[in-house]
């Protein structure tokens, strides 16, 4: 599972909700008894380690002229819909399942409404994307001294040599590939069915009821159901990271956060739209709603306060799929 954290600088109104009652349309991944105070052991434990331990990352140089998403072999993994210029090392290696060629999509999209007032609908002549390809050994005593770059990606520019090639477009999406070798392989959902040859509107009730049991253990304290859930996203994640007991409590403790904080209240699940990712093997809730800090967003989510008192939202991925064989959902990332 996947978690984000904002400050809040603006007031979201969201009507009240209770449980609903709702068929379990997600199923246990293992067969181990799996609970809160077992599962840093059991992730842990189910860790390989090996004599090089390659990491990737995707290092934002520049993107100017617009607001953008990435993915990671169609997934979403980075995302910035604000005005402001960014630069950013992104962990890809979380969507890494296996050796092979890795593609890197990403979208751009028109900056919108300015600060100013001023209205950007369309890409400019002066958009530009510039990122590179990053792998560190993580069992080097200090990882980050390994650093190489393995390849530079430029945005395409018109004859000219200047001009963004999609300038005066209110779209523009480009992909492409590197090649990465890691030592483990996770199953991930390369063998899951193809949700797209479901009934999308059987398919978004399935998903409906599927967030509906993850926000019902989540407002209920439910911590030991909830991780019986999600070991295999866990445990699959932790392989992909190589990482340490240490690494695997803070997880645990983040994953915890909404279990224990007494402040913490989960919003209702409202106001979404229900999209396909990994090649239309996996399926999500996102938020549909054009404020910066919610577009795309997580639609389970919540608020709580921090030291502070200011209150601050946090929120959490799913991303679910169905296993090859089966019928019902599992969750994945």
């Amino acid at each position: 599972m996947l978690k984000r954290n904002f400050l809040l600088v603006t007031f979201l109104i969201c009507l009240g909700s209770c449980n609903k009652v709702v068929k379990n349309e997600i199923n246990q991944s293992n067969m181990e008894e799996i609970n809160a105070s077992n599962i840093s052991e059991k992730i842990f434990k189910s860790v390989k380690h090996y004599p090089e331990e390659p990491y990737y990352f995707l290092e934002i140089k520049n993107i100017l002229g617009c607001t953008f998403e990435i993915l990671v072999n169609d997934v979403p993994t980075f995302k910035f819909f604000q005005e402001d210029q960014v630069s950013a090392e992104v962990d890809v290696q979380l969507m890494i399942l296996k050796s092979g060629p890795q593609k890197i999509t990403y979208k751009l999209y028109p900056i919108g409404k300015r600060e100013n007032g001023d209205v950007i609908d369309k890409l400019p002549d002066w958009t530009e994307v510039d990122l590179n390809i990053l792998k560190i050994n993580k069992k080097k005593v200090d990882p980050y001294m390994s650093k190489e770059i393995l390849l530079e990606h430029h945005s395409l520019k018109k004859p000219d040599g200047k001009t963004f090639i999609a300038a005066g477009e209110n779209y523009y999406e480009h992909s492409f590939t590197f090649n990465a070798q890691v030592p483990y392989e996770n199953k991930g959902w390369s063998n899951s069915k193809d949700l797209r040859k479901m009934d999308q509107k059987e398919l978004l009730q399935k998903t409906e009821a599927a967030y509906q049991q993850v926000w019902n253990l989540i407002n209920d304290k439910k911590a030991d159901d909830y991780f019986k859930l999600t070991f295999h996203s866990q445990a699959e994640i932790g392989q992909s990271g190589y990482i340490g007991q240490e690494e695997v409590d803070d997880v645990v403790s983040d994953e915890l956060f909404p279990f224990k904080e007494p402040s913490y209240k989960i919003e209702p699940l409202e106001n979404y739209k229900m999209v396909l990712y990994g090649d239309g093997k996996l399926v999500c809730l996102e938020q549909n709603n054009t404020n910066p800090l919610l577009r795309k967003e997580f639609v389970l989510w919540g608020k709580y306060k921090n030291e502070s008192g200011n209150t601050r939202a946090r929120f959490t991925g799913l991303y679910l799929h169905i296993p090859e064989g089966k019928t019902g959902f599992e969750i994945i990332r």
